[in-house]
């Protein structure tokens, strides 16, 4: 009877083993589910405030992708109006200049005086040569005959040789050359003697 006691005992054991060992699983579920439950309403939280940022950067991004078309546009308008006026300071450099030349067409029609049209049109010709100098860098190469040839500021277009020569000398300014401040702008076209 005692065998039979204890072996109720010992299913009772069992079973009230098994129920807390239920129960502790239960309640380790339940704990589980409700860990998990806070955890997605976290992630749900981030993945709310991840959504919210990747917004605002689309939206900031897409204002400074428009903010630099539209700079790119002035910077064309602007290089355009630049390229179209580039030479108005130029333009306004002229106009005396042409208003001159109309002075001295006009006097030319009106005068038999050829000697004091000619120093007119002479000095038209040293004030816009002034106005380039001065203004706008333009120097003409001066006094080059006699001098040595150089390839980088003249243009051979005829050639003479003869014994009286120890270098290759200008003979001749068949065309002036020009500087633009220190570099050539135009190559003297000139005549040069060579050593045989």
């Amino acid at each position: 009877m005692c065998d039979d006691s204890m072996e109720k005992k010992s299913i009772s054991n069992k079973d009230e083993s098994e129920l807390k060992s239920s129960e502790a699983a239960q309640e380790a579920c339940a704990e589980q589910s409700i860990s998990l439950e806070v955890r997605i309403g976290e992630l749900e939280e981030e993945n709310r405030q991840l959504s919210e940022q990747l917004e605002q950067q689309k939206s900031e991004f897409v204002r400074k992708a428009a903010d630099m078309d539209n700079y790119r546009k002035r910077l064309l308008r602007e290089k355009e109006a630049a390229v179209q006026f580039a030479n108005e300071r130029l333009i306004m450099d002229l106009i005396p200049l042409i208003d001159d030349f109309e002075r001295a067409i006009e006097a030319g029609q009106t005068s038999a005086d050829i000697d004091s049209y000619a120093e007119g049109v002479k000095l038209i010709h040293k004030q816009f040569l002034d106005l380039l100098g001065k203004s706008w860098g333009l120097k003409p190469m001066n006094d080059i005959i006699g001098k040595e040839f150089s390839p980088h500021d003249h243009e051979a277009m005829m050639m003479e040789e003869g014994p009286q020569w120890e270098t290759e000398t200008v003979l001749a300014e068949l065309q002036k050359g020009y500087y633009l401040h220190d570099r050539v702008l135009r190559t003297a076209k000139v005549k040069v003697g060579k050593p045989q």
